[in-house]
């Protein structure tokens, strides 16, 4: 499955769900699939192997979906791109689907590096920051990188916000040498 062949099934799969009511609940056990599949190699080769068989597929896909308590419509995308071999376009599918959920939600995705660890009072005010400053609900995770040195890197949605020392000092380095 192609790129755009996951976005497209992504957003008629959102189209559908959503007219149901279901977005959320088929975007959730995506994820939980996904997640599943990641987590467990073996498991993510048989899926995407071509030595076996459509049905094989899908009868694993069905019987993980019944375990993992993954609604219809998740579980019938699952079991036909299982069947048609097309495995690999999960992670698309999963992302258009997450975008136009949470556009529909109005949730934003962001994440915040810094050079040492933000404790939990931290990320509810950058969060709350966040939050205010983009209008939507925001979902927040941390990252520690030691190369950021001091500061935060923060990427909100598609958008990047570099407020890193390591950045500070690329700029000033860059106009000594603009300026001879």
């Amino acid at each position: 499955m192609t790129p755009q062949d996951a976005r497209r099934a992504g957003r008629a799969l959102y189209e559908v769900t959503q007219e149901a009511g279901t977005a959320r609940l088929t975007l959730d056990g995506l994820t939980a699939f996904a997640a599943l599949v990641e987590q467990h190699a073996d498991l993510g080769k048989a899926l995407l192997s071509p030595f076996v068989t459509g049905d094989a597929k899908r009868g694993i896909v069905g019987q993980l979906s019944t375990a993992l308590g993954i609604g219809p419509a998740a579980g019938h995308t699952l079991q036909l791109i299982a069947e048609r071999h097309q495995m690999d376009g999960l992670a698309g599918i999963v992302k258009e689907l997450k975008a136009q959920v949470h556009k529909q939600e109005r949730r934003v995705d962001a994440e915040v590096t810094t050079a040492v660890a933000l404790d939990a009072a931290q990320i509810d005010q950058l969060r709350e920051v966040l939050s205010q400053a983009t209008g939507q609900q925001v979902t927040l995770s941390a990252r520690v990188d030691p190369a950021v040195i001091g500061g935060a890197l923060t990427r909100v949605g598609s958008v990047v916000y570099d407020g890193t020392i390591a950045r500070q000092l690329a700029r000033i380095k860059e106009q000594f040498v603009q300026q001879g």
